[in-house]
């Protein structure tokens, strides 16, 4: 997940609001008020119910936690685009 986390501003990436049960594995999203970004490992979103359950990557601490989020929560997306060629490193 670090390599994956670290290469993350190099990937050709489509960004874009919507609810938190929009999510997939291997998207990142932001929350409103929180600057650190959380990369999906994996995500259970049983519908009729009101939340989303989030296994994510936290890098600035370096650990995976399970957060429980509001389905209709308004999350900026992050998503790989599909066979998109990832960015050169600035130079």
């Amino acid at each position: 997940m670090q390599t994956h986390a670290a290469g993350w501003a190099q990937r050709a990436l489509d960004v874009f609001d919507a609810p938190a049960c929009s999510l997939r594995s291997g998207d990142a999203y932001t929350l409103s008020g929180c600057s650190q970004t959380h990369f999906v490992v994996a995500m259970t979103d049983r519908a009729g119910e009101s939340h989303t359950d989030v296994l994510l990557y936290l890098p600035a601490e370096e650990r995976v936690t399970d957060v429980r989020v509001r389905r209709d929560r308004l999350v900026t997306i992050q998503r790989p685009r599909p066979g998109a060629v990832p960015n050169p490193p600035a130079s």
